[in-house]
């Protein structure tokens, strides 16, 4: 009878360890989705009836719409984006006939094709040349006896002897680049020497 309530013992303690082991597994292991970390729940295949939409047991009709099509993307070797390319130019010039045809707009167009902005702005040439130098590219610049094209390097010589000259002299140098073509002439032949 000892042995017999010792065997008893032993698979209690065997069943009692599995389920515990079990449990265990279950704490420690969970499935888990590999794109997004999140926990598998397990959930019945064949379900039906009132929670499960579109089975046909729930009393409300399910209405599956179909997807809309995203836009259209035009590509330019098809047809359809040749046609639209035609009507845009169409429009385009539609629109150019009627602004020229209409007369304030006309005269305002006529304005700002004659409009000189160097002309009608009094401006320092010590600013111009400054942005020659910046943009490294030849600009004309206005005097009182006319305009003269200034290439980058006469810029940047005169701006380079104007950054290093003191007050009195600076106020000597805007005169001469504001003044006359034969003043600036001079400040260009100074600042080369000056420059070396």
């Amino acid at each position: 009878m000892h042995k017999v309530g010792k065997k008893l013992n032993q698979a209690k303690v065997t069943a009692m360890y599995k389920k515990d082991n079990e449990k265990m597994s279950k704490q420690m292991y969970d499935e888990v989705n590999p794109y997004n970390g999140l926990k598998i729940e397990d959930a019945p295949a064949n379900a039906t009836g009132p929670a499960v939409a579109g089975t046909g047991d729930d009393s409300s009709v399910v209405v599956v719409r179909k997807k809309k099509k995203d836009k259209m993307f035009l590509d330019a070797r098809t047809k359809a984006y040749k046609t639209h390319a035609e009507r845009l130019r169409l429009r385009r010039e539609k629109r150019l006939e009627t602004l020229k045809k209409s007369s304030v707009k006309e005269s305002i167009l006529s304005q700002i094709n004659e409009f000189d902005r160097e002309s009608d702005l009094v401006e320092n040439n010590i600013d111009m040349l400054r942005q020659i130098v910046k943009k490294k590219q030849n600009r004309p610049i206005k005097f009182k006896n006319g305009q003269m094209k200034v290439d980058l390097m006469t810029a940047s010589a005169i701006i380079g002897v104007y950054d290093k000259v003191n007050r009195s002299n600076k106020a000597k140098i805007e005169r001469m680049v504001n003044g006359d073509k034969a003043q600036f002439m001079r400040m260009q032949d100074a600042a080369f020497k000056l420059a070396k």
